[in-house]
């Protein structure tokens, strides 16, 4: 079948690339031609433009360098996925549209309350869901966004991320609301290997962060423990500017980033992701992320993560994780997600 996935695919955030990158892989091994919706959300260029603009009035000319090198690799990275018009005439033959993953329901964001697409608003024939987050919506943000209950009827069958997105979906569809992981997760190892482009630097520290969050405590803790441990600090996909190596994001480099990295430190939720994957030493800094925090308490490894980095020596000493066990955990959300999007995909014709 013709099968439509309606996320955020195209943004310069690895993490959004590479669930998008799952869940077409999935989609592809389980026997469907896949494409992804041109929504028209997200204007990459567009973004670099003015950020470029405004660095320049700074003089800071090195900053525009490092964003071009960012929005020309995702550019590369993203001329592999096959894209679906926003047309009638394309739209049409599609047999199923899979909504997510990521936040592409998290409509306490006012350009998510924009995209009425992504609950399936304006599409035609069957819609399903696959592990979209609401992040920390309220019913208040679902009452300002009327359009997002009334497209819950017409969603064949509802899967989410995590249970807080469960308990405020289910309170809107009489429909069962299953939690399945990331797509992230639904990749297997090989994969991985297949596709990763390689990282120049090897037992490294790894800094995977969303941006400026680390307080003065925090960078002196985490400079002083590379110094010990005789390592480089490797700030991706951002410049932190307190790292010795700043590199700008790539999808598909971010993989050897992690496998190759000794130690990771990161305060995003994809950070999480994949330092669970690839079986790495972490900390985790939520700073009251709760995507972060209920994906560690999902995969029952709430004691990877911090409030702050003071006593990072202690940390990496003492807390360890059953990696056999967390890796069997994963194996058996696969198999759940996959039963799921086997199910609910069924025939094209409900």
């Amino acid at each position: 079948m013709k099968l439509c996935i309606v996320t955020v695919y195209n943004s310069t955030n690895c993490g959004s690339y590479l669930q998008a990158y799952g869940l077409k892989y999935t989609l592809e091994k389980l026997g469907h031609e896949v494409s992804f919706l041109k929504t028209g959300v997200k204007k990459n260029r567009r973004v670099f433009y003015r950020k470029a603009f405004r660095s320049l009035k700074k003089g800071k000319t090195a900053q525009i360098k490092f964003d071009y090198r960012k929005l020309r690799n995702f550019e590369k990275a993203l001329s592999g996925f096959s894209v679906c018009p926003k047309t009638a005439a394309a739209m049409n033959k599609q047999d199923v549209f899979v909504l997510g993953s990521d936040e592409i329901w998290n409509i306490s964001r006012e350009d998510m309350r924009k995209a009425p697409v992504f609950w399936g608003s304006g599409l035609g024939g069957k819609i399903i869901s696959y592990a979209p987050s609401v992040n920390v919506s309220t019913r208040e943000d679902m009452e300002k966004a009327p359009f997002a209950a009334k497209a819950l009827e017409k969603i064949y069958a509802v899967s989410v991320r995590d249970e807080y997105s469960e308990k405020l979906i289910s309170q809107y569809t009489d429909k069962p609301v299953e939690v399945n992981c990331d797509p992230t997760f639904l990749l297997p190892m090989e994969e991985y290997e297949r596709i990763k482009k390689e990282c120049p630097y090897e037992d490294h520290i790894l800094v995977y962060s969303a941006g400026s969050k680390f307080t003065d405590e925090d960078k002196k803790a985490i400079k002083e423990f590379a110094g010990k441990q005789n390592k480089k600090l490797v700030a991706f996909p951002h410049n932190l500017g307190w790292c010795d190596i700043q590199e700008p994001a790539d999808p598909l480099a971010a993989i050897d980033y992690f496998i190759k990295a000794s130690y990771v430190i990161t305060d995003t939720f994809h950070g999480a992701a994949l330092s669970l994957i690839f079986n790495k030493d972490f900390l985790a800094l939520p700073r009251g992320n709760t995507k972060v925090t209920e994906l560690l308490r999902f995969f029952e490894v709430p004691q990877l993560m911090a409030e702050n980095a003071e006593g990072i020596d202690r940390y990496f000493a003492e807390v360890t994780y059953d990696k056999k066990a967390l890796n069997e955990r994963i194996m058996r959300e696969r198999q759940k997600a996959l039963a799921y999007l086997e199910r609910a995909i069924g025939k094209s014709d409900v």
